[in-house]
């Protein structure tokens, strides 16, 4: 197998599994998670808010080398993500996708932006991700309803 960044999501329990976290995540050739992007609201110390309602707009990227669910948070490894293969193939070619992605969640960072249950969220900024890397979002993983803010284009400054 080839390392591969798979789409994720991860039903939200609170909502009885039909609302979904999406996220990005990078795996190995054993598909071991190396490294992961999450979107969602900072608190104010800049730890990540798992239960926003609202606050800054931020993307995380996890290394799974360096765990720290405080400020790093990992839904690849729980046992509800469902995942799908956005792209398949040697360590530079992803390693060349994921800068391109990390420079997306940077930007994301830096954009001001305020959290939105319903419009700008971790669906968007897994969107926003993905398409910055020139890959589709898979159908089965976006929608209005299984998450929302998945069709919401953020509006970042250019790198």
């Amino acid at each position: 197998m080839n390392h591969r960044i798979l789409f994720g999501s991860y039903p939200i329990p609170r909502f009885a599994g039909i609302v979904s976290h999406n996220f990005v995540v990078w795996t190995d050739d054993t598909g071991r998670p190396l490294y992961e992007i999450n979107g969602g609201a900072a608190h104010a110390d800049g730890s990540f808010n798992y239960c926003a309602l609202r606050g800054p707009l931020t993307a995380v990227v996890t290394d799974y080398a360096k765990r720290d669910l405080v400020y790093c948070p990992e839904f690849y490894v729980r046992p509800t993500s469902r995942t799908i293969v956005l792209m398949e193939g040697n360590v530079s070619s992803i390693a060349a996708r994921w800068r391109t992605a990390v420079d997306v969640a940077e930007r994301i960072r830096l954009s001001k932006l305020r959290y939105s249950f319903l419009v700008q969220n971790s669906n968007s900024v897994a969107t926003a991700i993905a398409e910055g890397m020139g890959l589709k979002p898979p159908s089965a993983a976006v929608g209005r309803v299984k998450a929302p803010g998945s069709h919401r284009h953020l509006v970042l400054d250019a790198a």
